[in-house]
């Protein structure tokens, strides 16, 4: 059995990232979630807002305390991706793959983004604590998703099914349990397996973003450190550890 965790439940908050940050800096224990149905300053990746409208989405954020190395910190995002394309599959039964890094894919659309943010111990040597912020569309928003995201972003639910009235707390505890239990020994990389086998890109032609310009590429490999090798259009290779990637769908 995994570690035991605690959840608080809120309507609606700014960031449970950052409202989890404030809590681990006061003291909190490992294993402390907060979740929430709304975000209004919702955070993503490269500085960049989530879209978190109201009670359309699981928003959940999970404190963690653990001895990694600054290094292994990375390894963070991958289990989260895999705790919740799994968790999801077992709740819904719908299955979703992953983007790399950290978005998980349904039918064609992204689903879920994640964020993880960590803080280094006093000497720099280990982290202090880590913060795994996860959010996931479940139903299309009324009246649709603004139109900068309505060629990315896709729910687990279209606008004609209609989801367990239980989904948002089912769900949680489903993500939250894996994390929980891959947590205590996240270098032994047992997730990798299922994060393969859900990657979506390799073999894929890829456009690499990089200092806001777009370069031509394909995925060719990912290590077990989570780097992906590209390979670009003059037949240069490179392994990329962060970053943004985006499927070249012509």
């Amino acid at each position: 059995m995994g570690a035991q965790y605690t959840v608080e439940i809120f309507d609606t908050l700014p960031s449970t990232n950052e409202y989890v940050r404030q809590l681990a800096e006061a003291g909190a224990p490992s294993g402390t979630a907060v979740l929430a149905r709304h975000q209004t300053e919702g955070k993503g990746r490269l500085g960049r807002k989530f879209y978190s409208p109201t009670g359309t989405g699981l928003y959940m954020s999970l404190l963690l305390r653990t001895d990694l190395l600054p290094e292994d910190a990375l390894l963070l995002t991958p289990m989260a991706a895999v705790a919740a394309a799994e968790g999801i599959e077992a709740v819904t039964g719908k299955h979703t793959e992953i983007k790399w890094v950290n978005d998980l894919i349904y039918r064609g659309k992204k689903v879920c983004g994640i964020l993880a943010q960590s803080k280094l111990s006093a000497d720099g040597k280990k982290l202090a604590y880590a913060v795994i912020g996860i959010g996931i569309n479940l139903t299309v928003p009324q009246g649709g998703f603004p139109a900068e995201l309505q060629e990315i972003a896709g729910a687990l639910y279209d606008t004609d099914e209609s989801p367990d009235a239980q989904l948002f707390e089912r769900l949680a505890e489903a993500v939250l349990s894996r994390m929980m239990a891959e947590s205590g020994n996240l270098t032994a990389r047992t997730y990798l397996p299922s994060y393969r086998e859900r990657l979506c890109v390799l073999g894929k032609p890829i456009i690499v973003v990089e200092d806001d310009k777009l370069y031509d590429a394909a995925a060719i490999a990912l290590d077990d450190d989570m780097r992906l090798l590209v390979e670009y259009a003059d037949g240069s290779r490179a392994w990329r550890s962060t970053g943004e990637i985006r499927i070249r769908l012509s």
